[in-house]
C-alpha cells in the first residue's frame, strides 16, 4: 500500500477548504478575462490603425448621413462599459455606454472636420483605452493617399505601398498623389526616406514627389516610412510606405542549373518552372514574345505583383519540344530576353 504523507494530507485539506470557501463566495468569484482590448482592424469594425490611432468610417453632413461604426472590443461581456475620456464625438453622433459585445456610435454628423477622441472600456475591473479619429466630410470621401500601379507604379501590400525601385547614383521620382487631386502638406513622421532622398513640405493637384538621387543604401536596401499629413480641406493625410534601393547593375534573366533547356515536362503531370533575374529596378514583368508555350501551361505570378508572370506553370496537355522566347521589363523600360527550350513528355 502506498503510503501518504503528511504533506499530501495538508495539501487535500487546503484544497477541501478553497473548493468550500468557492462555493460559498458564489457569484463574488466570478470569471475575469485575464485582459480587455478595443479591436482595429477591417474585420472587426472596418477600422484601420494609422500609428496609435484607430481610424473609423468617414461620415457625411449631407443627407442620407446615417452613421454607425462598431466600437470592437475583446473578451465582450454583458458588464460592458464604454465611455469618451479625451476628445469629443462628431457633433450629431452618440454612443451607447453599455453593451454585451462592444458598443455603437452612431447618428447623423451635421459638421464637417477630423474628430479626435478616447474611449475607455471597462469589463470585470479590467480597463482598456484607444484614441480614435473620424473625419466627416460635406459629401464623398475625404482626401487620402493613392497607391496603384496605374497612379504611381505602387503596390499596396500588407497595408504599406511599396513604392518603384530607386537605382544607386540615378535620379528618382516617387510619387504621392491624393485621391482629391489638389494640394496639401507632407512630411515623414515615421521611418527614414533613403540617403539621398527627401520629400517636399507642401505639394500641388499632381500630390508629392520622393525626390533625389540615392546613395549607398548599406546593409539594408529597402526603407519603411509613413507620411502624413494634411489634405485640401485639412483633412488628415496618412499612409505607409517602402521603398528598394537597387545596386546600379543592367538588367538579365539568370537562367536556372539546366541552362536555356528547361526540365522536361510530362504529359498530364503538374509542372512549375520559376523565372529568375538580376540588377535592373523593380517592379518586374515577364512576357512571350516569340515561340509558343505548351498547351497547359501559363505564365503566374508567385513572387507577388512586383514580379509579374515570373513562373511557367500548370499541367502539359501536348507532348512536343516548344521553344520560346521570354522577354522582363523592369520599372524604368529596360529589357532583356532569353530563348528557352521545354521538351513534353507524353
Amino acid at each position: 500500500m502506498r503510503a501518504i504523507t503528511k504533506a499530501g494530507l495538508t495539501l487535500a485539506a487546503t484544497a477541501s477548504a478553497l473548493a468550500m470557501v468557492t462555493a460559498a463566495a458564489g457569484p463574488a468569484l466570478a470569471y475575469k478575462p485575464p485582459s480587455v482590448h478595443l479591436l482595429c482592424t477591417a474585420a472587426a469594425n472596418d477600422a484601420t490603425l494609422e500609428g496609435s490611432v484607430c481610424v473609423l468610417p468617414f461620415g457625411v453632413t449631407t443627407p442620407p448621413n446615417g452613421y454607425s461604426a462598431t466600437i470592437a472590443v475583446s473578451n465582450p461581456g454583458a458588464g460592458d462599459t464604454f465611455a469618451v475620456v479625451a476628445g469629443g464625438l462628431p457633433p450629431g453622433l452618440t454612443m451607447a455606454a453599455t453593451s454585451g459585445s462592444g458598443t455603437v456610435i452612431t447618428g447623423n454628423p451635421v459638421k464637417a472636420g477630423t474628430f479626435s477622441f478616447s474611449i475607455e472600456a471597462t469589463l470585470g475591473g479590467l480597463h482598456a483605452t484607444q484614441a480614435y479619429q473620424i473625419t466627416v466630410t460635406v459629401a464623398g470621401p475625404p482626401d487620402q493617399f493613392t497607391c496603384s500601379p496605374a497612379a504611381n507604379g505602387g503596390f499596396l501590400i500588407s497595408g504599406a505601398c511599396v513604392l518603384p525601385d530607386a537605382v544607386v547614383g540615378l535620379p528618382y521620382q516617387g510619387h504621392l498623389p491624393t485621391s482629391h487631386g489638389a494640394g496639401g502638406s507632407a512630411s515623414v513622421v515615421a521611418g527614414t526616406l533613403p540617403p539621398g532622398l527627401s520629400l517636399p513640405a507642401t505639394f500641388g493637384a499632381p500630390g508629392d514627389t520622393i525626390g533625389g538621387t540615392p546613395g549607398q543604401p548599406g546593409i539594408e536596401p529597402t526603407f519603411s516610412f509613413t507620411a502624413a499629413g494634411t489634405g485640401d480641406q485639412g483633412q488628415p493625410l496618412y499612409q505607409a510606405y517602402q521603398i528598394t534601393v537597387d545596386p546600379n547593375q543592367p538588367l538579365a534573366i539568370v537562367l536556372p542549373a539546366s541552362g536555356s533547356t528547361l526540365e522536361p515536362g510530362n504529359v498530364g503531370q503538374a509542372f512549375a518552372q520559376n523565372f529568375f533575374l538580376s540588377g535592373g529596378a523593380g517592379p518586374y514583368a515577364w512576357s512571350l514574345v516569340a515561340g509558343a508555350l505548351p498547351p497547359g501551361l501559363t505564365l503566374q505570378t508567385t513572387a507577388g505583383p512586383r514580379d509579374a508572370g515570373n513562373q511557367l506553370a500548370g499541367t502539359p496537355a501536348t507532348a512536343g519540344t516548344y521553344k520560346f522566347t521570354m522577354k522582363l521589363t523592369d520599372y524604368y523600360g529596360h529589357q532583356a530576353t532569353q530563348q528557352f527550350t521545354l521538351a513534353i513528355e507524353p
